[in-house]
């Protein structure tokens, strides 16, 4: 499988494991020229490092010269009805990655100059997850090493649009991401640090050295730091979380408050009043965007393919890499939602904003606006209504260019209702390349216009009083609103409130929510305020006067959320009640999502369901709930008997403490419904997951027997787990009987491989060794590895070469998992009875963990080296790229070499398997890019498609895609056979990382010069 990823981490196949020096980069800003400063102690080790690489192909595109400003801006293809022109370029800005207008106009911008290493650190390994490990956590400024990065102010001071005066606010900064103003100062992201700049003056001078608020974001990967600080209408400080860093922040200013840790990807917010730090929402992309809507949805981009981005709801869990990233912090979730539904589509949408403003032309409003920094456009996107949340359709392109350099990563509307577009310039992006090849010189901030732009200088809204400012909240640009907002927050007179109380019932549209944004802002948002939004006619304003309850005022309006969770019709209202009701300790939160769980119009909606679920279960452990209650009220109803109480019994299955075990009884009896029975026992199945139940309370083992009317997989399935006799022949029955769907086999064939007893194993190596279905042997072949029995592998090997390639292949991945068997298997190799080709490289990389001498020393001789070195593959890089710039490949005939050698893993133009990246929007047509994956596959892994190993107490090496994992157990996945559950009590040591892709080296060596040029020609080639 090809191997690419793009802004994700990196993994160099040149000695992950050295002690490697990251360079301290300064740059002479006089002349935009730069420099590297390495620590004298690791010179040589970073300089091998690099050497590794040289030659094994370039991600940064130095064949096209960049475009100056002017000719960039020539180059751009934009509809009729708008213009792109430069707002602000080199060399005032280099490396934006960032910006932020604040209340008089002006832009911030986030010069991202000391990317991607941080100044005065060293990589001192790669963990586990491939991310780096440095040799210290860096000090907080002022006391930091000193950076590159710095944080600048641009102002258009004669309103003709063009900025035309700069100052820096700060820099030295060290990975610095972002740069907000408010509340006195300027926020700044400075991982692992949420920094507090005060300036209180506002004379763009800090008052002194900067506040800590927030310590311990991840800064492992520093293209997934934490990123994009953003006022909330609420007043929070909003903040995403990328991928691949995990975080354990610290309140330094609210020290009673216990550290949070989360494993990246996500949605956090700060309040920097109270003090107090959350996960707003979990899961995503490697999320770097944040965008509110002018109802205060919450958006984020996505770093995949297929979508626009995420819609977060409060208290909501998303999609993640389950494997390399971790699972969600909570354990029970058991469900999560995935981006906003959108046709196929090219990754990927890095940031969006949503166009709210008057400026642009009328098709333009309420769409959503893309960046695609991978294929070098901006999308302009459709929304749709999907329940409580989104789906997006793409209209058209407002940005497109052949202009390779044009790279966007972050898109703002500025004050002027105009949409500004943050331009990399850069012609590289992944992080393949060890070397330092990424060019600081350049960067441009462009701005989407009008034909007929006609600009103002920009109001500084600080001049403005209270009643003033309360007029522009009827503004039809949504960023003056929301610096309104932020202006009132900070410095507007409370009293107005009274006047803005009075208006709020009368209010409408977006003026109602407006209104009552500010009450709050105002700190007026008591019990008068909060009846008034709950009995208004907006939905909007109601679902925030939910969401803005205090603990206590949502105590005292019971009664009146009650009522609405029965009776409220829309479903944003609905979402945000079920939200909320996760917040409110006892009986009144659950209350809340018990009545919307039992209507069963809400049952199709995407999001409330499952919302429901995690209110009920953030209540689990309270004393309020009653699962015999809770099952008389719920089994009747579709949320309730098909989300609610499944999930409910599998949480008290996998916290499998006495009291768990008992209720869990309880409430299996609780239900008269059969069917439903059956899939309370099916959630607890699934909850013992890969284990024995070790005790099973006599009560439980009651409810279990007398669940299921006649014969039930899962109360089968749960009885041979508990280790009964009679229920383990019932099952060695069901895998041998052919008439027995195939999927019920298989699920008792897996099941006995983890629990079973010698008599299971006879069983399983007789069906493994029948003329049963390819699937059902597989599967049993599979299972067998569980047990240690040299006969088992005799026996395979045996029949090995009468074998179709399915089952060949499933018994070298038996045999490879123990010492003994691998010994026997090279017994067959030298005896011409197995291929040495047919055990793959990473198999072999497996069996030289067994720790086992004579195995190397035997493994040395057949095989010797089992992958290429780095001067094979520059040599190999070197002789295709020549190849291919010499002659023309036939793309018809390169389709069919791709089916033969990559279509069994890759999917390209819609054809294909799964098991690798779809290649389709990939940035096939940088031929540099294309080589290095093939050649070299190991440079770079996408997260998703790492391989790991895992080391068992009996002695058996497995590998695998980490498909899943919890605190109980993990599951492997590979090409050819089923999920495989382990325990984490049968694990020795891992899931542990593997820096080589299960693509194999030199994939090129066996084709002619006219097939590789045949390839490439399908490999590049559209549709």
């Amino acid at each position: 499988m090809i191997a690419m990823m793009y802004r994700s981490r990196s993994i160099v196949a040149a000695t992950l494991t050295l002690v490697v020096n990251v360079a301290t980069l300064a740059f002479a800003q006089e002349d935009n020229t730069k420099a590297k400063s390495l620590d004298a102690a690791n010179n040589e080790a970073v300089r091998e490092h690099i050497r590794n690489f040289e030659g094994r192909g370039q991600t940064a595109d130095f064949s096209v010269p960049a475009l100056t400003p002017k000719q960039a801006e020539e180059a751009f293809v934009t509809p009729d009805d708008v213009t792109i022109k430069a707002a602000l370029t080199e060399p005032e800005v280099r490396q934006p990655v960032c910006i932020n207008f604040d209340e008089k106009g002006r832009m911030w911008v986030v010069q991202y100059l000391q990317y991607p290493f941080p100044a005065g650190l060293k990589i001192v390994k790669y963990d586990e997850h491939l991310r780096a490990v440095f040799d210290k956590v860096p000090p907080a400024p002022p006391h930091h090493d000193r950076g590159a990065d710095k944080i600048t102010i641009h102002e258009d001071t004669d309103g003709d649009g063009t900025f035309d005066k700069h100052k820096t606010f700060v820099d030295g900064l060290n990975i610095a991401t972002s740069a907000l103003p408010g509340r006195g100062g300027v926020w700044v992201m400075n991982p692992p640090y949420l920094l507090f700049y005060p300036d209180a003056n506002q004379d763009d001078v800090p008052d002194g050295d900067p506040e800590v608020h927030l310590s311990g974001f991840g800064l492992e990967d520093t293209h997934a730091v934490a990123n994009s600080l953003t006022w909330g209408p609420d007043g929070w400080l909003y903040g995403a979380q990328g991928s691949t860093c995990w975080a354990t922040v610290n309140v330094l200013k609210n020290p009673s408050q216990t550290p949070v840790h989360f494993k990246g990807q996500g949605i956090w917010r700060y309040h920097p009043e109270t003090h107090q730090f959350e996960i707003f929402a979990e899961g995503g992309g490697n999320t770097f965007a944040i965008e509110f809507d002018a109802q205060g949805r919450l958006y984020s981009g996505h770093n995949g393919g297929n979508t626009r981005g995420f819609h977060y709801v409060q208290g909501g869990y998303y999609q993640k890499s389950w494997g390399k990233h971790g699972a969600l912090t909570n354990p029970h979730a058991y469900g999560f939602f995935p981006a906003m539904k959108h046709a196929a589509a090219e990754r990927f949408s890095h940031t969006l904003v949503k166009y709210e403003s008057d400026t642009l032309p009328e098709r333009y409003h309420d769409h959503l606006v893309a960046l695609v920094p991978l294929h070098n456009y901006v999308a302009v996107s459709k929304m749709l209504p999907d329940g409580s949340t989104w789906q997006t359709e793409d209209q058209f392109h407002v940005i497109e260019t052949d202009d390779i350099w044009f790279r966007p990563v972050d898109i703002k509307v500025g004050p002027d209702g105009c949409i500004y577009v943050v331009d990399w310039c850069d012609t590289r992006l992944t992080h393949v390349d060890p070397r330092d090849t990424w060019d600081r010189a350049r960067g441009r901030i462009w701005r989407i216009q009008p034909n007929q732009y006609a600009p103002q200088p920009p109001v500084n809204l600080r001049d403005l009083s209270t009643p003033q400012l309360v007029e522009r909240l009827a503004s039809g640009n949504k960023l003056t609103r929301q610096l309104v907002q932020r202006v009132l927050r900070e410095s507007g007179d409370p009293n107005a409130a009274n006047q803005l109380k009075e208006q709020l019932p009368a209010a409408e549209g977006q003026l109602a929510l407006e209104t009552l944004w500010a009450i709050d802002g105002l700190g007026q948002f008591d019990i008068e305020a909060a009846k008034l939004a709950l009995a208004h006619r907006d939905p909007h304003v109601r679902s925030w006067g939910i969401r803005l309850l205090s603990e206590d005022q949502a105590q005292s309006l019971s009664d009146t959320l009650f009522s609405l969770a029965l009776s409220e019709a829309h479903s944003e209202v609905c979402s945000q009640l079920a939200s909320t009701a996760k917040r409110i300790p006892g009986p009144v939160g659950l209350e809340i999502a018990q009545r919307l769980a039992s209507r069963d119009e809400l049952a199709n909606d995407p999001h409330i369901p499952l919302l429901t679920w995690w209110a009920i279960e953030a209540h689990a452990d309270d004393s309020s709930l009653a699962v015999t209650d809770l099952a008389h009220a719920l089994s009747s109803t579709q949320i309730g008997s098909q989300i609610v109480l499944p999930r409910l019994a599998q949480r008290l299955a996998a916290v499998a403490d006495t009291g768990s075990l008992l209720r869990l009884a309880q409430l299996i009896q609780s239900v008269d419904d059969s069917a439903i029975r059956t899939k309370l026992l099916e959630a607890v199945d699934e909850a013992f997951s890969g284990r024995k139940i070790d005790q099973l309370p006599e009560e439980l083992r009651e409810a279990i027997v007398a669940s299921a009317s006649g014969s039930s997989t899962a109360q089968l399935a749960l009885l041979v787990r508990a280790g009964q006799g009679k229920a383990e022949q019932a099952a060695i029955a069901t895998i041998v009987n052919e008439k027995k769907p195939q999927n019920e086999r298989i699920k008792f064939i897996q099941l006995l491989g983890q629990v079973g007893s010698q008599e299971a194993r006879s069983a399983l190596l007789k069906l493994a060794t029948s003329s049963a279905p390819p699937a059902i042997r597989i599967s049993a072949i599979s299972s067998l590895g569980s047990f240690d029995d040299s006969n088992i592998a005799q026996q395979l090997l045996t029949r090995y070469p009468n074998e179709p390639d399915s089952i060949q292949s499933a018994i070298i991945d038996n045999v490879t998992s123990r010492p003994a068997a691998a010994h026997q298997l090279l017994d067959a190799i030298e005896a011409k009875q197995v291929s040495r080709q047919a055990v793959s490289v990473d198999l072999l990389e497996n069996l030289k963990l067994h720790g086992d001498e004579k195995l190397n020393d035997r493994i040395a001789k057949l095989w010797g080296a089992t992958r290429a070195t780095p001067a094979q593959l520059a040599l190999q890089l070197e002789q295709t790229a020549t190849l291919l710039k010499t002659g023309q490949g036939t793309s018809s005939e390169g389709k069919l070499l791709f089916t033969k050698r990559c279509g069994t893993c890759h999917k390209l133009h819609g054809e294909g398997a799964e098991i690798g990246p779809d290649l389709t929007g990939y940035e096939r047509t940088n031929l540099d890019f294309m080589l290095l994956s093939i050649v070299d596959p190991s440079a770079a892994i996408r997260e998703e498609y790492t391989n790991y190993r895992v080391l068992t107490v009996d002695g058996r090496v497995l590998s695998g895609f980490l498909k899943n994992q919890d605190d109980k157990t993990i599951t492997l996945q590979n090409a050819d056979n089923p999920a495989l559950v382990i325990s984490r009590e049968e694990i020795e040591a891992g899931p542990l990382a593997i820096d080589k892709s299960l693509m194999p080296d030199r994939l090129l060596e066996d084709l002619n010069a006219t097939q590789i040029r045949d390839l490439f020609a399908y490999l590049q080639s559209q549709k």
